[in-house]
């Protein structure tokens, strides 16, 4: 009976282990501590693996064997490196995660071409750096510029500084997944260098971006996926030219992505959630707005509810468009106003919005006296003695009909947080979305 259990066990062992691949390592400072495998699902981080190091350093981590990307090794005191993987059974050896020079890959290729790699990189960059540096003293300084011979040899190292990650490239395998991995971890690493550094790169970045296909499957264990879609617009934003040219160009990216992605729906409608809220997040309005519209125009991408009612938001009440017109109580509507108004919503319930209120009663007597604007405040609150307690002493026109989320105007404006702002000018055109108390008062001393 015994020997029958054994034999079971270790049959289910056998299966289990071969459902699965193994990163085994010796990391003799790391003696005793938890050891993590992390890898990627698009913009998900996952943990593929954890153990704990034996008193000799000595670890196996076993993870999924349809895994095939990056990864991440992370030690209990928060040492971490990037491996590849690919081998079913790799093996690294050393001392600590920090000191590179004592790790060392078995059976595991790639890595150390990863490794060899990242050398090459991180040197070219240094030394690209420096010479960068000296070319424009030999170029333009009085006692330098007579030196020809070493101008031209400044600008052949250069040239071949720039190549030495497409040779160093050619030296992995066509079939390797470095082969696709690199280039892009290269344009990804790059684009702030880009920004701040070579500012003649900047087509040929964006160009490179245009030209990715986004539905490659290795993407989704890259863990390079968010970085290289936020990097590009980062890049876009700061390009140095006027919004609407800045505007205009991430129109041009988000048309590529939501076209090269068109096929693959449910990644689609993930890009498109994350580079919404991206949008959102850095005030990037105008791109907020082309997304939706580009997205809710689109019958066969199947968009969640959440997204498409915060999308819709950006369709119907764009900048420009006629604000949907409310009733503020029996005898009055917001189009009766005929002023210039900052429609605020808010509630009593809000800690974030009484701060703002405070803030508020500074800008008003000047705005309305100055500016002729007029402020209306629309209350989420459903309890009526809350509401007066908190609104009665205010000199703004404010309204509140207890519904709390379900108010109509919550609704006709989109309204999922407080406090919410629209900047509307005598005819209820949209003017702006804002996002804080002081850019309604930028806003209405620049422009209105």
């Amino acid at each position: 009976m015994k020997n029958a259990l054994f034999i079971t066990l270790l049959l289910l062992t056998n299966i289990l282990l071969a459902q699965t691949q193994t990163l085994k390592g010796t990391l003799e400072q790391h003696k005793g501590q938890k050891i993590t495998l992390a890898g990627f699902n698009y913009y998900k981080v996952l943990d593929l693996a954890t153990t704990v190091a034996d008193s000799l350093g000595n670890f196996s981590l076993n993870y999924p064997k349809d895994y095939k990307g990056m990864g991440v090794l992370k030690t209990q005191d928060n040492s971490s490196l990037v491996v590849v993987l690919t081998a079913s059974k790799a093996q690294i050896t050393g001392t600590h995660l920090k000191e590179a020079d004592s790790l060392q890959f078995i059976n595991s290729p790639e890595n150390n071409q990863f490794v060899n790699y990242a050398k090459a990189y991180t040197q070219a960059k240094q030394a690209y750096k420096a010479w960068r540096y000296l070319k424009p003293k030999y170029t333009r300084e009085t006692t330098l510029k007579t030196q020809k011979t070493v101008l031209k040899n400044i600008n052949k190292e250069l040239q071949r500084l720039e190549r030495v990650n497409s040779n160093a490239l050619k030296l992995v395998s066509k079939n390797s997944y470095l082969r696709w991995f690199l280039p892009i971890q290269t344009l990804v690493n790059n684009m702030p260098e880009t920004i701040h550094n070579y500012r003649e790169r900047l087509p040929k970045d964006i160009k490179e971006f245009r030209s990715i296909n986004f539905n490659n499957p290795n993407f989704k264990t890259s863990g390079l996926f968010k970085e290289l879609i936020e990097g590009h617009y980062f890049l876009l934003e700061n390009m140095g030219q006027n919004l609407d040219s800045v505007f205009t160009q991430m129109n041009i990216s988000t048309d590529y992505l939501i076209n090269n992605l068109k096929e693959n729906n449910s990644l689609l409608n993930n890009v498109s959630e994350h580079l919404f809220k991206y949008f959102e997040k850095r005030s990037l309005y105008p791109a907020a707005a082309h997304l939706s519209n580009q997205m809710l125009s689109k019958n066969q991408c199947v968009l969640s509810d959440s997204l498409a009612n915060t999308m819709q938001k950006y369709k119907d009440l764009k900048v420009g468009n006629t604000a949907p017109n409310i009733q503020l109580d029996a005898t009055t509507q917001l189009s009766d106003i005929k002023k210039p108004v900052l429609l605020v919503f808010g509630a009593s319930w809000c800690s974030h919005c009484k701060k703002e209120a405070l803030e508020l009663l500074k800008y008003y007597d000047t705005w309305k006296t100055q500016k002729k604007l007029e402020v209306v405040y629309i209350s989420l609150d459903t309890d009526q003695t809350a509401f007066k307690t908190a609104y009665q002493n205010v000199p703004w026109q404010t309204y509140c009909d207890y519904k709390g989320w379900e108010t109509q105007a919550a609704k006709k404006y989109y309204v999922n947080a407080t406090p919410t702002y629209f900047l509307l000018d005598k005819d209820m055109k949209i003017l702006v979305h804002p996002r804080s108390l002081a850019q309604v008062d930028a806003w209405i001393n620049y422009k209105l």
